[in-house]
């Protein structure tokens, strides 16, 4: 096992998380319950194994070669089996009245949830193919994970405090619609023909993110708008801060494991993409506009 390939996995996961815990602006939990939150993500990625023996005929599909073939392989086959493990540590912390206070606690829980079972998946990733391509895993397949689970958690929270009803009727169409965009993420990011399709996808789930998180801080009760004036700038500082240490770290990992080309070839050619990714996380997420009370639609253009 690559060492620093693990503790690249590991470094994306912190990163985001970092960012979610200072963007929880209102009233921040105890660390601890981030800590189970993403224990429990990277732990229950294991139930996959199993749950691939109980339903085989699932497993059974064929990814194919046209788009649609794509779809449905990635939807039934992989997506199904990954949502229902990835959102397990949420509906746990459910459990818990103290770290789920406020709206924004559901998309936080959820996403740090999301955030340990990339990090083993992308330990996975990065010991197989090498720790070059962190830049599209810690930027599209990171957005995307944590957007799929998010979602459910989303539904579940809008349905209890916008629409006043139980939110457990959210659970199963939730769970079928972030299916579904896992699916198609997959099925665009898988083919040269479709990948640019895929890159503006990822940006759509990006923004819409950041526009669940506005609507999620609204709504805290423990609103304040100093602390909403003097919090986001704090949080988008985080969020870029340890964007550019993930891309110094992979560069610093290939210049100890292969070579001084290596590493200033990574930074070089990563350098355009890294700069617009960041802007791109810090306009999607470093500035949301609080209003309390406010609800806006998360799907607008």
């Amino acid at each position: 096992m690559n060492y620093f390939a693990t503790a690249a996995a590991f470094l994306v996961a912190f990163v985001y998380i970092r960012f979610l815990r200072r963007i929880d602006l209102f009233e921040e939990e105890r660390p601890i319950y981030s800590f189970l939150a993403f224990l429990m993500g990277c732990g229950f990625l294991f139930l996959i194994f199993p749950l691939h023996s109980f339903f085989p005929d699932l497993r059974s599909f064929e990814e194919g070669h046209s788009f649609f073939s794509r779809l449905r392989f990635h939807v039934l086959s992989v997506a199904l089996f990954e949502e229902a493990v990835k959102i397990l540590p949420f509906l746990l912390m459910l459990f818990f009245k103290r770290p789920i206070d406020e709206p924004f606690d559901y998309l936080k829980y959820a996403s740090v949830g999301a955030m340990g079972f990339a990090a083993v998946e992308n330990v996975q990733y990065f010991n197989t193919y090498s720790i070059r391509i962190i830049e599209g895993r810690a930027f599209y397949t990171a957005i995307m994970h944590m957007f799929t689970s998010s979602l459910i958690a989303y539904m579940w929270m809008e349905t209890k405090y916008r629409f006043r009803r139980p939110p457990i009727f959210s659970l199963v169409p939730g769970f079928l619609m972030a299916c579904l965009v896992h699916g198609l993420y997959n099925a665009l990011m898988g083919s040269q023909t479709t990948y640019l399709l895929g890159i503006v996808f990822t940006v759509m789930l990006l923004t819409f993110w950041g526009r669940m998180m506005n609507n999620a801080l609204n709504q805290s009760p423990f609103f304040s708008e100093e602390t909403a004036r003097k919090g986001t700038g704090a949080a988008a500082v985080r969020l870029l801060s340890g964007w550019l240490f993930i891309f110094l770290f992979a560069a610093a990992a290939l210049y100890a494991t292969e070579n001084q080309q290596e590493a200033y070839g990574f930074l070089r050619e990563g350098a355009g993409f890294g700069l617009v990714s960041g802007l791109g996380l810090y306009f999607a997420l470093g500035r949301p506009k609080l209003e309390k009370g406010v609800w806006k639609s998360v799907i607008r253009f």
